[in-house]
């Protein structure tokens, strides 16, 4: 039985100072199933979370109201020559107090309206589905050996949809042969792998994840459950499958040590491609699997025989269409700035445009592999029916990064559960979730600048209104290019059920290929608007939030899509040194941003007030490691320096009258609403407390290292105009599928030393000292405020602890427990030390 939705007015008016309140674009009542149902979690624990939100934004008023009181008391009643010191004190108290109840206030409020989304692919209808280009992105044969480029490439292939409709391109920014020839050996095992994928519905469908000794334990498993009659098919199928599978293992082993003599052998006959160094060399776009052409109809493989090789699987009932395959490797010249993976991503936009011209785009890094092989249908439902009915005004749909490598205790919070688990769910109930680099699904027309059809004027028909107002010379000089830009914007439809949306152009020939090559070229850009208003935006490491910043900004909205299982899986650096260089560039990104065009401050009406709040605190956020070293670091110290570690309470003394009664309830009543905010918080996102413990232990990790080189590299930016070096995460190699259990976890045990260690290190070094001081010296019984400054070193050592572990190396293993008393006679030599140095 078939329901009639009906979506509201959308309340659209040609003043852009306006933020309309039903912010869902008007269109006719369909009688059909929904493709998304969105609920808002109007619980009672969503009711209590806001409360205990407000209540503890109600004692920060009071708090600082006392404060403020309490400074200006104190200050007048200081002797003239202390008095500038105790000011001191108490503006650098306040300051810090106050900036951390403001990040506190811009983290949690954006979050007081989540919601739910559920997909119902059933009510998806299969000839409506739309076409689809995917981008992988690799730099780097070193950091992110072929092998992971491969296995990421298979498992797009292998997808769960049309094969004429689907076109994975691979950008190679290194120019490396050896990656287009792992391509291409992927390219020759995508004949026998996807229908291997489709004849036994296998999961996931990345060959590494499916053939290892893990997944090995749930093919068993899955074996026990199994219904079929087709059972020893499969585990034949399977076998001699793996069998091809460490034979392509093997030949790309040998493509990666065979040396300059073996590249130069093999590239004679190889007139596409152009050599050159890895900054240096041509532009090049080749096709290694042609489009299965229109149309629907299956092509049935034989028995016994792929693609002339005999004795392998039977395939006479299965589809044998695998989705176009296209390299790319875009034009690099020394002198000119290439701009990194924005360029990149450019680039494939600009190419794909001449050659498929998908309406969406899903963008994945090399090392995030499809794990759910529907997870492609279910972004397309987000986009053609999204809140309301009407998914035209959704320009992305983010899914959540999820890791496989990670340490079981997920030691330095790779997961980062907090928020994709909670943050980003928050965000889905206001204007929608921020892009975070990998694993999201783009409308090919909010690439191009143009505003959504919530944002434009009445009357304006199937954005025809939108492509005759686009100024083409902010999109280059190509004909066939802005041919196909007019085409996309112009194959617009309020509803989602038309074929227009779902045939775009699609051409291979190669002339398109040859206009596809001049598109990648490194003046192409010169004089346009790419970079700025188009495409990726350039000027920052973390061209992923600027990009879905400025998408929000016009009024776009995004949507968050969590599936089960995981949509897709990738690598995550497990070091504790790859790590902080990874949440450095996070950092030093987020704050060249604030410090652009495209900070939050700037934006206009059309960003939501609450999406503000969110961008805010994704920009300034690393602000917080100034205050917390001078909390954690510089006021502990300054007992020991002095020579007074025997009042280790000295600097809360100066700034607080003890014993003060009325701080210490604020404190207590500050502490036990954070308490209660945090398990609400956990009970509505559906993390474990152990994560957000986790998060909470690496944010004060990572505040008090890469957060502080962040705000150096970007002042050393502004001052001398010296630019921010990006150093690549190393992805983890495919393991062997015989490689040993033990192993996997080794490089979490390495230690390599580097400079952003130095501070956490002190950090660290300074509140153990003070707590051993205070506990030889006797002085914790001096009264509240010392037992206060005691409390607050334990604190920040609890928090450091995972730190500890890092430099421990491998000893963190197995002598763990033995960490604290380690650490007590390394304190009390230090002591020894100062004690000494003062005498």
């Amino acid at each position: 039985m078939s329901t009639t939705y009906t979506t509201k007015s959308n309340g659209t008016t040609s003043d852009d100072n306006k933020w309309p309140k039903d912010h869902v674009k008007k269109s006719a009542s369909v009688d059909r199933p929904p493709l998304v149902r969105t609920t808002k979690l109007s619980t009672i624990t969503i009711k209590l979370y806001r409360l205990m939100i407000i209540l503890r934004m109600g004692i920060f008023v009071l708090f600082f109201k006392w404060r403020i009181g309490t400074a200006l008391v104190m200050i007048s009643s200081t002797g003239t020559d202390d008095k500038s010191t105790v000011l001191g004190m108490w503006m650098v108290s306040m300051a810090g107090e106050l900036w951390f109840a403001l990040m506190w206030v811009l983290d949690q409020v954006p979050k007081m309206q989540p919601v739910r989304r559920v997909v119902y692919l059933a009510a998806l209808d299969e000839p409506m589905l739309p076409a689809m280009d995917v981008f992988v992105t690799t730099v780097d044969t070193e950091k992110e050996p072929p092998l992971v480029t491969v296995n990421t490439i298979l498992s797009i292939l292998a997808a769960d949809y049309p094969a004429e409709k689907l076109t994975c391109y691979v950008s190679d920014d290194g120019g490396a042969l050896l990656t287009r020839d792992a391509v291409a050996e992927a390219a020759r095992f995508s004949a026998l792998w996807v229908p291997f994928c489709r004849k036994h519905a296998v999961e996931p469908r990345n060959p590494e994840a499916y053939f290892s000794p893990g997944a090995s334990n749930g093919f068993k498993a899955w074996r026990a459950d199994y219904k079929g009659t087709a059972w020893p098919e499969l585990a034949r199928d399977r076998r001699r499958v793996r069998r091809e599978y460490e034979e392509l293992r093997l030949r790309i082993d040998a493509l990666q040590a065979g040396g300059r003599a073996a590249v130069d052998a093999v590239a004679a006959d190889r007139s596409c491609w152009r050599r050159g160094a890895a900054e240096d060399h041509a532009g090049a776009v080749e096709l290694l699997v042609d489009n299965p052409g229109p149309g629907s109809t299956p092509r049935l493989g034989v028995s016994g025989t792929v693609d002339g090789v005999s004795n392998l699987l039977d395939l006479s009932s299965v589809d044998v269409r695998v989705p176009a395959l296209v390299y790319m490797c875009r034009e690099k010249r020394r002198g000119r700035v290439n701009h990194g993976k924005a360029g990149a991503l450019n680039a494939l936009l600009r190419a794909s445009a001449v050659l498929s011209n998908a309406p969406f785009i899903l963008n994945l890094d090399c090392d995030h592999y499809v794990n759910n092989s529907q997870a492609l249908r279910a972004g397309v439902c987000h986009m053609l029916d999204g809140e309301g009915g009407n998914g035209n005004d959704v320009a992305f749909v983010q899914f959540p990064q999820r890791f496989d490598g990670v340490d079981p205790a997920d030691r330095y919070a790779n997961h980062n559960r907090v928020f994709f688990d909670c943050t980003e769910l928050g965000l889905d109930g206001l204007q929608g979730p921020i892009y975070v680099g990998t694993g999201c699904v783009f409308r090919r027309s909010a690439l191009y600048g143009v505003d959504p059809p919530l944002w434009r004027p009445q009357g304006d028909d199937a954005g025809k209104g939108a492509a005759n107002g686009i100024e083409t010379g902010k999109l280059g000089v190509s004909t066939p290019f802005l041919r196909s830009v007019y085409a996309v914007l112009t194959n617009q439809s309020d509803q989602w059920d038309t074929v227009s949306i779902s045939s775009p152009p699609c051409s291979f020939d190669a002339a398109a290929i040859g206009e596809a090559t001049a598109l990648v070229s490194c003046g192409y850009e010169d004089r346009t608007a790419w970079g700025r208003d188009i495409g990726w935006i350039y000027g920052t490491v973390t061209e992923d939030v600027a990009t879905g910043f400025c998408m929000h900004r016009r009024g776009w909205r995004s949507s968050y899509c969590a599936t089960a299982p995981d949509a897709f899986r990738g690598t995550a650096p497990i070091n504790l040194t790859d790590r902080l260089y990874q949440v450095l560039r996070w950092a030093a990104g987020s704050l060249e941003i604030f410090f652009s065009r495209n900070n939050a401050l700037l934006a206009g009406r059309r960003l939501h007030p609450l999406q503000r709040l969110a961008y805010l605190n994704t920009t300034v956020y690393p602000f917080t490691s100034i205050f917390l070293i001078a909390y954690c670091g510089l006021f502990p110290a300054i007992p020991l320096v002095t020579g007074n570690g025997a009042t280790t309470g000295a600097f809360f003394s100066i700034i607080i009258r003890p014993p003060s009664a009325t701080y210490i309830a604020f404190v207590a009543a500050l502490m036990l609403t954070l308490a209660v905010v945090a398990v609400l918080e956990v009970r509505w996102s559906g993390i474990s407390l152990g994560d957000w413990w986790r998060n909470q232990q690496f944010w004060m990790v990572s505040a008090t290292s890469a957060y502080l080189a962040a705000a150096v590299q970007v002042a050393l930016k502004i001052a001398a105009g010296k630019e921010i070096s990006f150093k690549l995460t190393s992805k983890q190699r495919a393991t062997s599928t015989v490689a040993s259990v033990k192993d996997r976890f080794a490089e979490l045990y390495a230690v390599k030393w580097t400079v952003l260690m130095v501070p956490t290190a002190v950090v660290l070094a300074v509140n153990l000292t003070s707590i051993v001081a205070a506990m030889e010296g006797g002085s914790w019984r001096d009264g509240p405020m010392a037992v206060f400054a005691l409390a607050f070193n334990a604190y920040v050592v609890v928090h450091l602890y995972p730190f500890a572990l890092g430099l421990m190396g491998r000893w963190s293993n197995t002598l763990s427990p033995l960490l604290l008393l380690i650490a007590f006679f390394t304190v009390r030599l230090l002591c020894i030390v100062l004690y000494v140095q003062m005498l």
